[in-house]
């Protein structure tokens, strides 16, 4: 890898701390415009529900490399925005903890589900946010597989000395394919951390139980808090793990999100622990022959690996961050001032776990921030958590969205078939008369319904909206 600003080689000793700066740093300076800010200004109006992933919370540098994938590829924003998030998440791991007061400290794991139809780039664009951590994994293999040869060779060279020494251990920061088991153990011997990366989350959602029913939903509430967790495994060995940090990152379609409230996770607070990436924007990838800048390509690799570069794999001892004075009492302000009335439950819920959320967000932030900008920095500043708080702001968006979503599946499955397809043929708008002549149709010489029968049908507020008098629009 090539240190950008100075055309050298970069090694792993020299490349700590290095990260292109912004294409367009002197701008501001010189007085002119801003190609990314203007970039930035036309995705949020064109943006008709305005919840567009806020990028303006990373610095320029990162801003450019969205902007210019986005063009390119024309992956959504938020996935790239979001797939950013989980991917500097996944590469800090526990090597940095935020202190919010004494015996509070608070680690940077996230669990993050993208949501969208086929063939919108959900995978295209996480594979792109997380191809440098998989150019470190590959890296990492190829040194299990030197160290497992050595291994192996000196075992057959002094069989007297059989197993003395350690069996190599694969070091990794990913996990797709796994047991709970095998979670535990892979998390054991990675103590910095893991993150959960799979394509289709709903697969990870029916696993569970499957091998056990002592409920794993419930074991990933204990992982996203960083309690300690001890599991027994099948060889009778014991594991415990002190101090966890597991990410979690993957996709579903919209299709299937009710799967995600099932079997009591949408009331024991699994649910109101996920981060919902939710496009407003929903269309086909097409292709094109464009090509991404490489140097603005290196430079999110080279962030990516800095931050893996922070800290140690091989230690449970976490660099702590602490807020400065202003920062605090900005993030204690706002905090206090938000509403404690809410009418539905789940909101509550929502609310508080994505308050804890906060806090993970502003420390992803400043290390970024201080990457990029190679500071030596121990604490979060006021312009971190003030990005934090956009996050939270556009994750509970989403979020009721889901909720809604949800809801409104789960409600429409209650239907029976005959009002399943009265209202699947019906159209989008109609009046009261086409709504009587498609409902009340003729089957075998006599009508599916009666017409006193349909306009009670037509009162139900959760799939119908009353436009104007006779006049009526589908909410599903």
């Amino acid at each position: 890898m090539i240190d950008l600003k100075n055309n050298t080689l970069l090694t792993k000793e020299s490349k700590k701390g290095k990260i292109f700066d912004s294409q367009n740093k002197d701008i501001e300076k010189e007085g002119r415009i801003d190609i990314v800010d203007l970039e930035i200004d036309f995705l949020k109006h064109k943006e008709t529900q305005g919840n567009l992933f806020p990028i303006g919370i990373y610095p320029k540098a990162i801003q450019e490399i969205i902007i210019e994938i986005h063009n390119k590829h024309l992956f959504p924003i938020d996935y790239l925005g979001a797939g950013i998030l989980s991917a500097a998440s996944a590469s800090i791991g526990k090597s940095h903890k935020l202190e919010v007061k004494h015996g509070w400290q608070e680690k940077v794991n996230l669990f993050m589900v993208i949501v969208g139809q086929p063939g919108d780039a959900k995978t295209q664009a996480l594979k792109f946010c997380f191809n440098p951590i998989q150019i470190k994994e590959s890296q990492l293999f190829a040194d299990y597989e030197n160290q497992l040869v050595e291994y192996e060779k000196s075992n057959s060279e002094n069989s007297e000395h059989k197993n003395k020494e350690k069996k190599p251990i694969l070091k990794r920061y990913l996990l797709s394919d796994f047991t709970p088991e095998a979670l535990i153990l892979n998390h054991s011997s990675n103590k910095r951390g893991i993150c959960i990366y799979v394509d289709e989350l709903n697969g990870w959602l029916k696993n569970f139980n499957r091998y056990n029913s002592s409920g794993e939903a419930e074991t990933y509430l204990s992982l996203w808090s960083g309690t300690q967790i001890t599991t027994d495994r099948a060889s009778g060995k014991s594991l415990r793990l002190e101090d966890p940090c597991l990410s979690v990152i993957g996709s579903t379609q919209i299709s299937v999100l009710k799967d995600f409230g099932k079997d009591g996770r949408s009331t024991n607070g699994f649910m109101d622990r996920l981060l919902f990436v939710y496009p407003n924007e929903e269309k086909i990838l097409r292709w094109n022959i464009e090509q991404v800048n490489k140097v603005l390509f290196n430079n999110y690799t080279t962030l990516i690996h800095n931050l893996i570069d922070l800290g140690d794999d091989d230690t449970n001892i976490s660099n702590v961050f602490t807020m400065e004075t202003d920062a605090k009492e900005y993030l204690f302000r706002w905090q206090n001032n938000r509403p404690d009335k809410f009418f539905f439950d789940y909101e509550r819920s929502v609310e508080i776990k994505l308050q804890q959320y906060v806090l993970r967000f502003a420390l992803i932030l400043q290390l970024i921030h201080s990457t990029v900008q190679s500071e030596s920095k121990n604490q979060v500043d006021v312009s971190s958590i003030k990005g934090a708080i956009q996050l939270f702001d556009y994750f509970y968006h989403n979020a009721i969205q889901v909720r809604a979503e949800i809801l409104k599946k789960n409600y429409f499955e209650t239907l029976t078939e005959l009002q399943k397809n009265i209202l699947n043929e019906l159209p989008k708008t109609f009046t009261t008369a086409e709504g009587i002549k498609i409902a009340c149709k003729l089957i075998e010489g006599k009508p599916r319904v009666s017409d006193r029968q349909f306009k009670t049908y037509l009162k139900d507020l959760k799939l119908f909206k009353r436009l104007a008098h006779g006049s009526y629009e589908k909410t599903v």
